[in-house]
């Protein structure tokens, strides 16, 4: 049983040797020390002398070699850097490192080296991989879904005037949400709100006689949650304005959207301000199916939807909270 008093130099050195992780020292200059006996095994080395005073970075592959050169340096100037990447052992054999990098200073705080531990992770990323080609076979067969609803919708509907105006609506609303996932590809799950917002609007800028104008500074990503509400609330506001507004009978459309706050309390603000050539008569009311759904999907994200309707025209504001 360890215990305080057994915390000597010599213990510690043995506890590291028994780590199950590749534990390394690496000098100053960035060049290998020490490995321990299991860091050996899980990277197949067979004799560390081969390896000792070899540059680090240089024994990974070469598009890995300026991000472990980064990683130094950034751990050098304090804290603890992670990273991971792709090191096939000695061997060849393929292998993901979760790699844990901090600088190790000398009693008079001189820096003195670095400590490096390694953990094996291809099988957690072969997982990931099974689940993004999974995702994306997901995404694929609700984009078919997506396009098969809405062709029933209008087929049930064909003939019957009530039924054609809420297909009409539902169809809209589903049409969002397949745009905005036609912005994401497997391999991520950012996407840029400005190439969102221009998707969406598209076509409505080409509607006779209707201005659509977009002010939105790019580089602000949203995540699919955060697209589909925002693609939501789209649509309801596009489906308003055909019916009562500028989209159905001409004038303009500003949106507005920007990020607020900083850190945990950031927020994408997004302002929909309409100029109808024509008064507004027909208002939805309160409370009705699209409002009620959207004010719903908002609070579920933490965000807010409000409205008002003015003699021009509609205007609007969508608050989401920014997933970290």
């Amino acid at each position: 049983m360890l215990s305080r008093a057994e915390l000597s130099p010599e213990s510690l050195s043995h506890v590291l040797e028994q780590s199950t992780d590749c534990v390394k020292l690496v000098d100053p200059q960035g060049n290998l020390l020490w490995m321990n006996p299991n860091g050996l095994c899980a990277m197949e080395i067979e004799d560390f002398d081969l390896l000792s005073g070899q540059e680090w970075a240089a024994l990974w592959p070469e598009d890995a070699r300026p991000v472990i050169r980064s990683a130094l340096a950034d751990a050098s100037a304090g804290g603890v850097v992670r990273l991971e990447a792709f090191c096939p052992t000695a061997k060849g054999t393929p292998r993901w490192w979760e790699v844990s990098l901090s600088a190790v200073r000398a009693p008079d705080g001189e820096h003195a080296g670095y400590i490096s531990i390694s953990r094996d992770v291809s099988q957690l990323h072969a997982d990931r991989e099974a689940l993004k080609i999974l995702l994306s076979e997901m995404r694929h067969r609700l984009k078919n879904s997506f396009a098969m609803v809405c062709a029933m919708l209008r087929t049930v509907a064909r003939g019957n005037e009530t039924h054609t105006e809420f297909a009409s609506d539902m169809v809209a609303r589903i049409s969002a949400l397949a745009t905005a996932q036609t912005l994401f590809d497997g391999e991520t799950d950012q996407s840029d709100l400005h190439d969102l917002l221009s998707t969406l609007i598209l076509p409505f800028r080409t509607a006779q006689g209707t201005r659509v104008e977009l002010d939105c500074a790019a580089s602000q990503e949203v995540d699919r949650r955060e697209a589909d509400v925002i693609s939501l609330v789209v649509g309801e506001l596009t489906v308003n304005s055909t019916k009562h507004g500028a989209i159905g009978h001409g004038g303009s459309i500003a949106l507005d959207a920007r990020t607020e706050g900083e850190g945990l309390e950031t927020r994408h603000v997004i302002v929909w301000q309409e100029q109808s050539d024509r008064p507004v008569v027909a208002r939805s009311r309160s409370g009705g199916q699209g409002l009620t759904l959207i004010e719903r999907i908002c609070a579920a994200r933490g965000g807010t939807f409000s409205i008002e309707w003015q003699d021009s025209g509609l205007a609007a504001m969508l608050s989401l909270p920014r997933i970290a």
